[in-house]
């Protein structure tokens, strides 16, 4: 019974060797986080994404805000890390110039 259960971890953990499994999420050294990427295919596209999380949050606070304040939270952090905040200090320093 023993020798079954060795058998089984062995060709489990080949399987995973095997396999990319957790390719998802990446560690990050500095603080003991993870980050997860997704692609987007330009600013605009960024920006209509930002806009989409903060319209949502907006009409779930005018329904019913008891029940999805954790979701709204979860929302409004997402919408947060994805404003391009260098690219808009950029976009500050051009318009000083012109």
């Amino acid at each position: 019974m023993k020798e079954d259960r060795t058998v089984q971890i062995t060709k489990f953990l080949n399987l995973v060797s095997r396999m990319n499994f957790f390719t998802n999420l990446k560690s990050e050294q500095q603080n003991d986080s993870v980050v997860s990427c997704f692609k987007i295919a330009s600013y605009n596209e960024l920006n209509s994404t930002i806009s989409s999380l903060l319209r949502t949050c907006i009409q779930t606070l005018k329904s019913d805000p008891s029940e999805t304040d954790i979701d709204i939270i979860n929302l409004l952090e997402i919408a947060v890390q994805l404003l391009p905040s260098d690219e808009i200090e950029l976009l500050d320093e051009l318009n000083k110039i012109l």
